[in-house]
């Protein structure tokens, strides 16, 4: 990973020293890059050098980045804290945050086009960012959260917020590392990406409720502002058998996949301890 942080590092070394790059950079810093690895983890397992995965890996770190910037945002979940450090609108304020965020994601595209993939590569992955961090993947699923009321959450809108919200930057990992293959099993690694962000949302739904923000890094928002989340449909016990079974299902999924699954299945196996 010493490798693609400096990668990330030499890319914003690129743009003119202003406060929207301080801002950029700011908010790249710190992350656990969990998406990256996941993208990484796949390719180990298909026999693809990690560098290779570098540009796109950079592409969906950014679009994670700026997701953040956006729902730290007092329109949407007013936090303070962010991967351990004020929320970018707290320490730069609003309008940076919100340009940092909109420069993030614009140039989240040019990362992939100005990459050295195959054109039918770079086309394929620029669609899927743009579905699956758009209106059929991260930004419907935001929009679920903020207008479901707690009385009307069942299990599936609870489902639906899940696969999109979290999923959605999910899918594109698994498809990313797809493509770099030049596989064409869309629907085998975009349920992939659907099961980890279920388990990845549940698990952070639970967080809510044992964890502490020191512990976690960040605000724990979700109880305050009364958000659609796991916790309003489960207690603890019956979330923590919810998401074990998860796991299990996860890994007879698995039986059916293409690649060597031992790197992906010890980076999801370390969520239970993260």
């Amino acid at each position: 990973m010493s490798d693609f942080e400096s990668y990330i590092r030499s890319y914003f070394d690129t743009f003119e020293d202003n406060v929207i790059k301080e801002a950029m950079v700011y908010a790249m810093d710190g992350g656990k890059r969990f998406r990256p690895r996941l993208i990484f983890s796949l390719c180990e397992g298909m026999g693809i050098e990690e560098s290779r995965a570098y540009p796109c890996a950079l592409a969906l770190e950014m679009v994670q980045a700026y997701s953040l910037i956006h729902d730290d945002l007092p329109a949407m979940d007013n936090d303070d804290l962010r991967r351990g450090k004020p929320t970018l609108h707290k320490a730069f304020g609003e309008d940076i945050a919100i340009l940092a965020g909109d420069a993030l994601l614009t140039h989240s595209f040019g990362v992939i086009a100005g990459s050295n993939y195959p054109a039918d590569v770079r086309a394929k992955m620029v669609k899927a960012l743009s579905d699956y961090a758009g209106m059929k993947g991260m930004v419907y699923g935001q929009l679920l959260d903020i207008t479901t009321k707690i009385p009307e959450l069942d299990q599936k809108r609870l489902y639906d917020i899940q696969v999109n919200k979290t999923g959605g930057l999910f899918k594109i990992a698994c498809l990313f590392a797809m493509y770099l293959r030049g596989e064409d099993r869309e629907d085998y690694y975009k349920e992939l990406g659907n099961r980890i962000g279920v388990i990845f949302q549940n698990q952070d739904d639970l967080f809510d409720i044992i964890r502490s923000e020191e512990e976690m890094g960040k605000s724990l928002s979700d109880l305050k502002n009364e958000k659609p989340s796991a916790i309003a449909l489960y207690d603890r016990s019956e979330l923590e058998e919810i998401i074990e079974k998860e796991f299990e299902d996860l890994s007879d999924y698995l039986k059916d996949a293409d690649f060597e699954p031992a790197a992906f299945k010890k980076l999801i196996y370390s969520l239970k301890n993260r």
